[in-house]
């Protein structure tokens, strides 16, 4: 019994963070640190992850923040993409009718 009782409970501390994983906030550095989640950009997304699942959940026509600039060794670093989720998944899987089924 004390064994289940300890699983269920590192069950529940471990089920957020799983659930938060896919909708974390950008990341950035000092030079470009990430914006405030404040409804002026959408959530990061990645297009690679939905093939058949068009963006239309809430904010997917804002665009994305990005930054990058030039370190001192000629590297340029980036940050985010600037394009909307339904711009990066149009990209990614064409311009085909999105209402199709599979």
């Amino acid at each position: 019994m004390i064994t289940y009782a300890a699983v269920l409970i590192a069950t529940m501390f471990t089920a957020p963070q799983f659930g938060s994983a896919e909708t974390g906030w950008y990341s950035g550095d000092d030079r470009c640190p990430p914006p405030r989640d404040n409804g002026t950009y959408s959530a990061p997304y990645r297009a690679l992850d939905h093939p058949r699942d068009y963006p239309t959940f809430p904010d997917a026509d804002k665009p994305g923040w990005s930054c990058s600039y030039h370190r001192e060794d000629g590297v340029i670093v980036q940050y985010g993409d600037s394009r909307t989720p339904q711009q990066q998944w149009l990209d990614v899987w064409g311009d085909h009718d999105v209402n199709e089924s599979p």
